[in-house]
């Protein structure tokens, strides 16, 4: 495994540990080697969890994708785990298919609050790219999103870190505005935008303007490039109306 690879999984927390309770702390590995791809468990994807969790697992979707020219299917799997002593999470799994019908896996997702279904963005002759979208539990208002790449000159998916592109993000920022997210990424365009709050604005509403991000992968890691943005600033004093005051 990459060095690029190996630090980007060690950037990912798990959330969910063989052995269904919460109680435990694990590798990214250690959670593939519990991610089952019999041919049994990949023909029945949409009744049966792929993962052997230890907890409650149900499948809550499943689905194919199949890129253009590449003669490799990709499967996916999305589980619904509660362990025994915990809050639930959700895990996504992308399994390879080659055409002979053997299986492997392409890589997973976490989410502590909602995962989407995985989406093909980019198809062409050097790189695909696969991008999941995901929301924390809570009210922070950060990312779960996770995206897999896989190039010609590279065969097999790896998964690209995305961890730290908040911290990259408000480095690029004026002094006094700091980056609120969640981000909303377009990797098909390599770009992303997430709202900016400025000094004196609450937990809940950032009024700094929007940051958009022009995005690079290199290695294994997604850069931040270039930044376009407008700070905004309040003009003169607050204004508060209560309804049924005003005078015709």
């Amino acid at each position: 495994m990459a060095l690029a690879l190996v630090l980007a999984a060690a950037a990912t927390p798990i959330l969910s540990c063989p052995g269904g309770t919460i109680e435990t702390s694990c590798t990214a590995a250690q959670v593939e080697a519990k991610i089952a791809l019999t041919r049994a468990r990949v023909t029945g994807i949409a009744q049966r969890c792929l993962y052997d969790f230890g907890g409650k697992c149900t499948v809550e979707a499943s689905g194919r994708i199949n890129p253009a020219g590449r003669g490799t299917a990709l499967l996916w799997q999305k589980m619904l785990l509660a362990p025994r002593d915990g809050a639930q999470r959700r895990m996504l799994v992308l399994v390879a298919q080659d055409k002979a019908g053997k299986a492997s896996l392409a890589g997973f997702a976490e989410s502590s609050g909602s995962i989407g279904a995985p989406d093909l963005v980019v198809d062409n002759d050097q790189r695909q790219l696969i991008y999941v979208g995901g929301t924390p539990a809570g009210s922070g208002g950060g990312n779960a999103d996770a995206l897999f790449m896989s190039e010609t000159a590279e065969p097999g998916w790896r998964r690209v870190d995305l961890s730290d592109w908040s911290e990259q993000g408000g480095k690029m920022l004026p002094t006094g505005y700091w980056l609120r997210g969640p981000a909303e990424f377009s990797f098909d365009d390599m770009t992303a935008s997430a709202p900016v709050a400025r000094e004196g604005d609450g937990d809940c509403c950032p009024r700094g303007g929007n940051a958009l991000f022009d995005l690079d992968i290199q290695g294994d890691r997604l850069m931040l490039t270039r930044l376009r943005f407008q700070p905004m600033q309040p003009l003169g004093r607050d204004i508060e109306v209560t309804a049924g005051i005003l005078e015709d």
